[in-house]
């Protein structure tokens, strides 16, 4: 699996959510009410109208039979006009619903619609506010990340990938003292000693790429500054491993995880 790929929730340089949603639910399939012939009903839900409130009308988008209609269409043609029978209890939000201008009588026509709806109701970022864990965009391509954010992800990728029957020499054996008795076998240091190695190694493979390669210098891991890893003083369960490393650029980057051991 590529490390380009986003899957980090925030920026480890900021804390701020990667990858903010811009709330586009896209395609979204409905029906011609058959009373009226011209409001427009959610296909998943024919008793309401809009499946979720519309952000802004002027970004509204309607198909039909994979055309675009336009809002002046002299057949077609549509107004977003709000929807006083739809009240959602505990929120703020406005419903609106798509009606068009003439009676629309077709058999069974295919109808998608796309638009901006706010975070509650966003099936794009399941209402979180930002993309991550390879959630893909509307458009079928990943969220890409680059230079300091996919050096952390690298690093926190080869600290918890523990097994890889091709490259034995790069396994992690982090993961494999989850939910062990901390003890002599298994001990904070042993675990601070693993992510350490893991480190290394990454810096290693880096050194031999870049012999081959170009490689972003806020990318590569120069220096691992510190490795720690402590028994969380309020829960003894918890071993919280904390990391700082550099790059080319001269940016330290912090890493931290905590890993959940037996008493």
């Amino acid at each position: 699996m590529s490390y380009d790929w986003n899957v980090l929730a925030a920026d480890p340089m900021t804390n701020a959510p990667i990858g903010a949603c811009d709330h586009q639910q896209s395609f979204e399939r409905y029906v011609v009410n058959p009373y009226d012939h011209r409001t427009l009903n959610y296909a998943g839900n024919p008793a309401i109208n809009q499946r979720a409130p519309i952000n802004g009308a002027s970004a509204v988008q309607i198909w039909i039979s994979e055309e675009p209609i336009k809002v002046s269409d002299p057949i077609y043609g549509w107004q977003v006009v709000s929807d006083p029978d739809r009240v959602q209890v505990g929120t703020d939000a406005t419903f609106y619903k798509i009606v068009f201008n003439n009676p629309v009588r077709l058999v069974i026509p295919l109808i998608e619609v796309s638009y901006i709806t706010v975070q509650d109701y966003c099936l794009k970022c399941s209402t979180l506010g930002s993309l991550n864990d390879f959630k893909p965009a509307n458009t079928g391509s990943f969220i890409h990340v680059t230079q300091v954010n996919k050096l952390a992800q690298k690093a926190l990728k080869w600290v918890l990938t523990s097994q890889d029957a091709f490259y034995p020499t790069f396994v992690c054996l982090l993961k494999s003292y989850l939910g062990r008795k901390l003890s002599a076998t298994v001990s904070d240091t042993d675990i601070q000693t693993e992510v350490l190695n893991a480190l290394t190694t990454m810096q290693q493979v880096q050194q031999a790429q870049g012999t081959v390669q170009t490689l972003d210098p806020q990318e590569i891991l120069k220096n691992i500054v510190s490795v720690s890893a402590t028994i969380d003083p309020d829960d003894p369960t918890q071993v919280i491993v904390q990391a700082t490393i550099s790059n080319y650029s001269g940016q330290t980057v912090p890493l931290g995880l905590t890993v959940s051991i037996n008493t």
